[in-house]
């Protein structure tokens, strides 16, 4: 038997073919890649998804749920958005309006009413919301000082509740809007229509809050307190929240001569909203009244801190640092005042004399600035003491002219 012997293999040298091909294939991908790095870069990047964007209705329903939370700039936010998204529908801007007047912001709310009015010129509603929202433009106007633009506001939202009226006669807020419209006026010859407003609201609706505020502004107008303050407690008795209530009913008391139950009013304005400008200046004026000149001046710095443009709260402040002799610090939100005002009326001419008289208490050096506005109370006022006092004022400016003449 031959065995026959084979030598064994010996280990081949160098890389193996298997993987010197992969080594090619790499290199050769990567030459493809580098040549073609856009079109890879879209195959092997997804693109990306946007975001699921949300409905005109689901802004308003987040807008609701922000505005129950008492996040109303948000609610704001929400309802412009879904207006964005979808500005054929009323009730958007009728929301959207009645949030832009509860946060002060009456311009923008008289801009949004006037697109709903072209919008839906036949829904009582959209009328009934614009009368609101001229309204509010109105009594920011008169806080400024600014009667005749303020008037012109009145005016219209009487035009704009009589269309809702128009529409749907039995629009009880659109009767109580439109007697508001006349009785803000000012002018006694519109108090009887006005009050025959209110009442046809109150007949038609005896549990709306707004009917019973303005029947009681109606009366309030006429001097008629014993009638206004009925009226306002009803109100309150359905919506005891409401702040302009309060005030109102504040204002009543005052006005039957009832301090201490006025300035419970104002601080129940205030429980019902905190930053209420106006129950600031409300309890600013109680307190002069009262001759606490430094509670005075705390409430007016809190009114004057939430709405710097409401100029009788500017003069309060001024008021009170007077009272204190502090002329120095009564002198700038008496300008303030002043500057909002324009031109001193019967109405006001008693914070153009104080800042006159602040003036010269500060330094006769002032009389410059201080004898025009002297001059201007005696033009406008008929009070006896004020006139007075700007007489005392212009003659002691006249002694120190006189003094310093050689």
């Amino acid at each position: 038997m031959v065995i026959e012997r084979k030598p064994p293999r010996h280990p081949r040298k160098g890389p193996s073919c298997l993987l010197v091909l992969f080594v090619l294939f790499g290199i050769a991908v990567s030459f493809y890649v580098i040549q073609n790095r856009d079109e890879v870069r879209e195959i092997i990047i997804p693109t990306e998804t946007p975001p699921p964007t949300r409905s005109a209705t689901e802004y308003a329903v987040l807008a609701e749920l922000s505005k129950d939370d008492g996040e109303t700039d948000e609610a704001i936010s929400y309802y412009e958005q879904a207006i964005q998204l979808d500005g054929t529908r009323p009730e958007f801007y009728i929301r959207l309006i009645d949030l832009l007047v509860k946060q002060d912001q009456a311009e923008q709310a008289v801009e949004k009413a006037e697109l709903a009015m072209v919008l839906a010129p036949d829904n009582d509603d959209v009328w009934t919301s614009a009368a609101t929202a001229y309204l509010a433009n109105g009594d920011r106007l008169n806080d400024r000082g600014d009667i005749g633009g303020a008037n012109i506001q009145y005016a219209t939202a009487f035009q704009s509740a009589s269309k809702a009226i128009g529409i749907n006669p039995e629009n009880a807020t659109a009767h109580a809007l439109a007697a508001a419209g006349l009785v803000l006026q000012g002018n006694a010859d519109l108090y009887a229509q006005a009050q025959e407003l209110a009442d046809t609201a109150i007949f038609l609706e005896p549990d709306n809050p707004i009917a019973r505020l303005y029947m009681a502004t109606v009366f309030t107008y006429q001097g008629l307190y014993p009638a206004a303050l009925e009226q306002y407690q009803l109100g309150l008795q359905t919506e005891p929240t409401n702040p302009d209530l309060h005030i109102g009913l504040a204002y009543n008391y005052y006005g039957d001569g009832r301090i201490s139950d006025a300035i419970i009013s104002f601080e129940d304005a205030l429980a019902a909203d905190p930053e209420n400008a106006s129950a600031y200046d409300g309890l600013a004026h109680m307190y002069i009244q009262l001759g606490d000149a430094p509670l005075a001046e705390q409430n007016a710095l809190q009114a004057v801190e939430l709405n710097p443009n409401i100029a009788r709260a500017q003069g309060r402040l001024g008021e009170a640092y007077f009272r204190q002799n502090n002329y120095l610090n009564a002198i700038p939100p008496l300008e303030k005042a002043v500057e909002l005002y324009g031109k001193a009326t019967e109405l006001n001419a008693r914070f153009f004399n104080m800042l006159a008289t602040a003036y010269i208490r500060n330094s006769l050096s002032d009389c410059s600035k201080a004898v025009p506005l002297f001059q201007q109370v005696l033009n406008a006022s008929v009070n006896p003491l004020i006139v007075e006092s700007a007489e005392e004022g212009m003659n002691e400016c006249r002694r120190a002219e006189l003094e310093r003449s050689p």
